[in-house]
């Protein structure tokens, strides 16, 4: 009992402080609604003083944050969007309008969206957050090879993307296989080289590993004359690379083949010694340009000279990372990343590895396949939750935390103390004006989040 008038009380200084920010009568109703504990049902009161005060401090994404939470979620997108206009870069609105996107199972926007996602104040929710990433970009690319498959005839019929480049992995010819870390350490440099060309698209790797094993050819990854045109279509790229590495030096053949055209339209070869390998990449770049007819740029030249490592045994660690990775072994790839990363810490590559690579805990592999993007919402929620917990910020500097954000302790009651930024749901409570949280005191809205 003392508790339920402990709440009430705090719900009632919440609504004389947000009534004190130009409210007026406006929320007499919302309060009646959160004094009977019932904080989500005042949504469309609250939506109607939010709507009418459209310049209050950060009145779209609260608006946002409240469609969202009772399945609004059209609605809920078109407020975080607006929010974002007002303020580019927001992290609680990016967040939650990549929740948003995935409760409608729209795994593209979620990544785009999730892409630009920074937060300075809570760095663990952001790397939590690319970690979750990665774990998307696998579920997204599993469930298009999947339908890719499904579809192949249709795709027949559509002429594929001519600026659109696929980079599979070299074969390797060396007696004892060492150059296996090549195929796709190598491959992902390619890529991340092409990339620097403004003229041309390139598929992501992980969309090519997802195709490969759909197609049955995940263990090798080895595409030839006959199964590249296929594997182009399926990914709607006109222009696929693939070749071989043998040992003496290291020597790279290169060949290029039309989706289109149904075969080989250029090959091209390069040796370099082997404390030399990191030329390759480069070399092999600027190859596929001449084949393709591109006049690269100064600047593009001057992007793609630029080796990605100089030391093989960091090259190494790299590519049995992403085998790893690959198989869904996450701690491993991450160890192995790390590795990469601490033989040479300008390889950004491994860096990006280490910091993107999901972790043990992390859902499996073969659960993405199947796993809706609701279902992944709702672990990326609490793993969130988790990460900005973890940095126990709430408990030492609340009020900082807050500062300029436009977010008050007032703010978070009866919605939401976690999604607002200064705890975890269910922990907390701040009273306005007052630097200390009111244990003990639960928070209405069930598992909502900390992202500010």
């Amino acid at each position: 009992m003392y508790l339920k008038k402990t709440i009430n009380i705090i719900l009632l200084v919440t609504v004389s402080f947000l009534s004190g920010c130009g409210g007026g009568g406006v929320s007499t109703k919302a309060e009646l609604k959160r004094e009977a504990g019932k904080s989500i049902e005042a949504m469309p009161y609250n939506s109607g003083y939010l709507a009418a005060t459209p310049d209050s401090d950060k009145s779209q994404s609260k608006l946002g944050f409240w469609y969202l939470k009772t399945g609004r979620v059209d609605e809920a997108i078109a407020e975080f969007k607006t929010a974002l206009k007002k303020e580019p870069g927001d992290p609680f609105s990016i967040y939650y309008l990549g929740l948003a996107y995935l409760n409608k199972e729209d795994f593209e926007k979620a990544i785009q969206v999730w892409k630009g996602y920074r937060n300075k104040i809570h760095p663990q929710v952001e790397e939590e957050i690319e970690r979750h990433l990665t774990l998307i970009q696998i579920a997204r690319s599993r469930k298009f090879a999947v339908k890719a498959i499904a579809e192949e005839k249709k795709l027949a019929t559509v002429k594929p993307d001519p600026n659109t480049v696929a980079v599979c992995y070299y074969q390797d010819l060396s007696p004892d296989k060492s150059l296996r870390a090549f195929q796709k350490g190598l491959a992902a440099m390619v890529i991340s080289d092409l990339t620097k060309i403004k003229s041309i698209k390139v598929v992501e790797r992980i969309r090519l590993q997802a195709l490969l094993e759909e197609m049955r050819l995940g263990q090798t990854g080895l595409v030839d004359s006959k199964t590249a045109p296929r594997l182009g279509r399926l990914l709607g790229a006109q222009n696929i690379v693939f070749g071989s590495l043998a040992l003496g030096s290291i020597k790279a053949t290169t060949n290029l083949a039309s989706s289109d055209k149904g075969g080989v339209i250029g090959s091209a070869s390069v040796s370099v010694d082997k404390d030399k390998f990191f030329e390759l990449p480069m070399a092999i770049v600027r190859e596929t340009a001449d084949i393709l007819g591109i006049v690269l740029t100064g600047d593009e030249k001057q992007a793609i000279g630029v080796p990605h490592t100089k030391i093989y045994k960091a090259l190494v660690y790299f590519g049995q990372a992403l085998d790893a990775l690959d198989a869904g072994k996450w701690k491993e790839a991450n160890e192995l990343f790390n590795m990469a990363h601490k033989e040479d810490p300008g390889f950004d590559l491994a860096k990006e590895g280490a910091n993107t690579c999901p972790g043990a805990d992390y859902p499996s592999l073969n659960s993405l396949s199947g796993a809706s993007g609701v279902q992944l919402s709702a672990k990326i929620e609490a793993a969130v939750s988790a990460a900005q917990g973890s940095q126990d910020l709430v408990n030492t500097s609340a009020p900082e935390i807050l500062s300029g954000s436009g977010y008050t302790g007032a703010d978070s009651v009866g919605v939401d103390v976690g999604a607002i930024g200064l705890g975890r749901a269910g922990d907390l409570t701040v009273t306005p004006g007052s630097s200390a949280p009111v244990s003990g005191v639960p928070v209405s809205g069930g598992n909502m989040l900390p992202v500010y």
